[in-house]
């Protein structure tokens, strides 16, 4: 039991001894952590002392308590307390100017200021950080009373914080090249908005952006007093994010009997606004383009203004670099097909959409290229008939519409240009902007019925038009291609002019002019009448419809002259067109005395008279034939005209001839082979007339701008003739000539009555179909005499294609039979064969005795 109990007291001992043990162990070690986390007393010059307002002893405000180790400086943020100058854990105080200002404070003040400096310093950390600004504003007066300095010291402090401390960052983007180069500008500003140096920063591009330095998204610098530029270039197409950041010194608060504050030793990163821009490496620029005219007439160039612009600020031209388009021009689109427009697919190729094109039944019927080295640039092209060529092509005329389709296509561009450009760059087809009329020209045949007349008859017109759309009058306009709708009709007016009240002076008044005149007492219109602006003959006056179903009659009430005008205002498809006032084939002679009665015609048999005059005119009567009437193309052919009547003085007669049409086809609106061919009648019997032909005005065949006013005769016309020798003569000479068959006494409006021939020259068709012929009798005045209308009979030349010949074969000779080595060689073997028999048979002849 003893033992018991000693073994007992011995266990109770040890663990007591053990327990103690522990406790100093740990009581140890408390008191090494605790005297780790002990201060010191600040140095004498790094504060102010001051009476304190709560009790009878005095205080100090500045440098609180001093870290043993490293020397770093505490200042209270807790008035009135004890500091027992044993710290806990700290933690940072948050980010705010204050904080910053008073971090860069103590970081600048660390080691150096004196005790009004570092007081005023405590003075900003109980300003801003106390725990109890009411206790605090009591001390505070305390402070400002004892020390009278020191509150313009805490103000001076407290600037000079603000324009050292970085408050704020700003970062800018600009382009340089558009879209693909830029910079990015780096600034730390302070509380006044003034760069801070010396700061630590790091920018990053967040996107399709690197810097041109380094190659990376990243880069870092120091900060000066003026910004610092950091270039970039983009890599892709996208949005680009710049986010800076920079370091800032940062305060942490220590717990304790009396709250502390300290600089910390760790610099925290602070980010500015980030900055969004766009960037693009691709070059994207666009084709701005316009048509000239809206219209363009027969056989006028066609042009197009082409400008190449880029999208605004976020596109810039490569520098020293050119762009070159390439444009195709599309003839023939009828009006009902304004509406099929096409766009290019997304990226299509330029060739690919005109091939896609071509599969509307569109092919190009011109080019056009440009070159433009600059953004806004407008260049003014020339459609040629060839791509590169330099022949001009022209408008067809044919009233339908033409567009452009314009590219800048990636295999036309330089190296570096295709670097950048992504794909080619299409206009869509039919762009109203692009597009175009081609006007028609007319072309406008007619005559009068009679020539001449006599007060109370009717006249008559008959008119063929050609020259419009097969559709004209069906398009109503297209307000988004800026046209117009077709005009319905075309007007045929009448005017009268002559002396009304002496008939002798009616000749004053002979129409001269292309142009109408004003209405006045020598000039009248008779009236105006609506016919369709469509293609064909039309018939006026005669009691013949007009546009509006309403007989047409036209009398002549007053001797003088009566001119038909054919007119046309013309529209966006077809150009104005009118016939001339004074077309010779369109005024009628209205006198007051009865019409000329022909004379009898003699019997074939019987030769023509000679030539007479006589004291009363006989009418004049014309008699044409070709000849001959059937050719092939490229056989020589001609007309012969044979006139009867009293053929005044100065009469000539001319032939024209219009380029062969197929059947059907209207005569008359078509391009000539011969113009107005001059002819001087001749007496009959002069061999076919022949001698007094004089050279015509042979149309070559790509002559393709006659005129509704080619026929118009003036006195210019009138002035010479050129004779057969090729030498000019004048009216006078051939007047001379053909006094041969008139009588010396007849004066200057005497006529010789007879019968005449005259003959054109001889002209051939490259082309087949029906050639039509026309022959006029005019006076010397240049007034139709008489004339006929096209296609009546023996006017009208079949010409026909000359017909195949075809060659026959060859017949080859039979070949002889082949004379061979081989056989010569048999033939030789035989010929010996026969020689030795012989031989040997002689011999033996020779032999046998006798």
């Amino acid at each position: 039991m003893i033992m018991t109990v000693r073994t007992k007291a011995v266990k109770l001992i040890c663990a007591i001894t053990a327990a103690l043990a522990t406790m100093l162990v740990l009581g140890l070690t408390g008191m090494t952590a605790i005297a780790a986390s002990a201060l010191g007393r600040p140095q004498s010059g790094t504060y102010l002392g001051y009476p304190s307002p709560e009790a009878d002893k005095r205080i100090i405000v500045g440098v609180t308590a001093v870290d043993k180790h490293n020397g770093a400086r505490y200042y209270c943020s807790e008035v009135g307390e004890s500091v027992n100058y044993f710290i806990g854990d700290s933690t940072l105080i948050a980010d705010s100017d204050p904080a910053r200002r008073l971090a860069w404070l103590m970081d600048e003040y660390d080691t150096q200021g004196d005790g009004l400096t570092l007081a005023a310093i405590g003075v900003l950390v109980h300003d801003h950080f106390d725990v109890n600004m009411e206790r605090w504003k009591m001390h505070r007066d305390v402070i400002y009373a004892e020390y009278p300095d020191i509150g313009a010291r805490v103000d001076e402090l407290w600037e000079e914080a603000g324009r050292n401390a970085p408050l704020d960052s700003t970062v800018e983007q600009t382009y340089a090249k558009g879209v693909r180069e830029g910079d990015v500008s780096v600034q730390i500003l302070n509380a006044y908005d003034e760069p801070v140096a010396g700061v630590a920063y790091t920018v990053t591009l967040s996107g399709p952006a690197v810097f041109v330095e380094n190659g990376e998204a990243t880069i870092s610098g120091v900060t000066t007093d003026q910004p610092i530029i950091h270039a970039w270039r983009a890599t892709e197409a996208g949005e680009v994010t710049v986010t800076p950041a920079y370091d800032v010194p940062a305060l942490e608060l220590v717990p304790g009997t009396q709250d502390l504050i300290r600089l910390s030793e760790r610099m925290t990163k602070q980010g500015g606004d980030a900055v969004r821009f766009a960037a693009r490496k691709d070059f994207a620029p666009g084709i701005v383009t316009e048509t000239t005219s809206r219209t363009v007439d027969a056989g006028e160039a066609v042009y197009d203004d082409v400008t190449v612009l880029l999208d605004g600020e976020r596109n810039h031209w490569l520098d020293g670099e050119v762009l070159n388009a390439t444009g195709w021009y599309f003839a023939g689109i009828p009006a009902d097909r304004v509406d099929d427009d096409l766009a290019p697919d997304e990226n299509e190729r330029a060739e690919a959409f005109v091939k896609r094109i071509a599969e509307f039944g569109y092919e190009p019927a011109a080019y056009g290229m440009a070159t433009f080295t600059e953004s806004g640039q407008t260049v003014r092209v020339q459609a040629m008939t060839e791509l590169g060529g330099d022949e001009p092509y022209l408008a067809p005329g044919d009233g339908k519409f033409g567009t452009w389709v314009w590219a800048i296509e990636l295999d036309e561009q330089s190296e570096r240009v295709r670097e950048h450009l992504t794909h080619d760059i299409v206009t869509p087809f039919l762009d109203p902007a692009e597009t175009n009329a081609n006007r028609s020209n007319l072309m406008v045949e007619s005559t009068v019925t009679e020539h001449s007349a006599t007060v109370g008859a009717e006249l008559s017109d008959t008119i063929t038009v050609g020259g419009f759309p097969d559709d004209h009058g069906s398009f109503a306009g297209d307000k988004t291609l800026g046209l117009g709708a077709d005009r319905a009709h075309a007007q045929v007016s009448v005017w009268w002019a002559g002396d009304a009240s002496d008939p002798s002076k009616d000749d004053d008044w002979r129409p001269a002019g292309a142009q109408v005149p004003d209405e006045d007492e020598h000039h009248r219109l008779v009236g105006t009448w609506d016919y369709p602006a469509v293609n064909g003959r039309i018939r006026v006056g005669g009691g013949e419809p007009d546009a509006h179903g309403d007989a047409v009659h036209i009398t002549a009430e007053t001797h003088g002259w009566y001119v038909f005008v054919w007119s046309f205002a013309g529209d966006d498809r077809v150009a104005a067109a009118f016939s001339a006032y004074d077309d010779a084939w369109e005024r009628t002679r209205v006198r007051e005395s009865p019409p000329m009665t022909p004379p009898d015609t003699p019997d074939e048999e019987t030769p023509p008279d000679e030539p007479e005059t006589t004291e009363e005119p006989v009418e004049l009567t014309l008699v044409t034939q070709v000849d001959p009437e059937r050719v092939a193309v490229g056989e020589s052919f001609r007309d012969v005209a044979m006139i009867r009547g009293s053929l005044p003085d100065g009469a000539y007669v001319t032939f024209s001839a219009y380029k062969a049409i197929a059947e059907g086809e209207l005569p008359g609106v078509n391009d000539k082979l011969l113009d107005e061919a001059r002819s001087v009648p001749q007496p009959a019997g002069v061999v076919d007339g022949a001698a007094a032909v004089r050279k015509g005005n042979a149309i070559p065949d790509d002559d393709q701008n006659i005129g509704v006013n080619d026929d118009t005769h003036d006195d210019e016309n009138r002035d010479t003739e050129t004779s057969d020798d090729g030498y000019a003569t004048d009216a006078a000479d051939i007047a001379g000539e053909e006094e041969a068959g008139r009588s010396d006494d007849a004066g200057d409006d005497a006529a010789a009555t007879g019968t005449w021939t005259a003959a054109s020259p001889e002209i051939s068709s490259p082309d087949a179909g029906f050639v039509y012929w026309r022959a006029t009798v005019f006076s010397a005045e240049g007034d139709v005499l008489v004339t006929h209308e096209l296609g009546v009979e023996g006017e009208v030349v079949t010409v026909t294609e000359p017909p195949t010949v075809e060659v026959p074969p060859s017949e080859e000779p039979e070949p002889s039979l082949p004379y061979t080595g081989a056989d010569i060689g048999i033939a030789l073997a035989v010929a010996c064969v026969a020689l030795a028999g012989g031989i040997a048979l002689l011999m033996a002849a020779h032999r046998r005795p006798i």
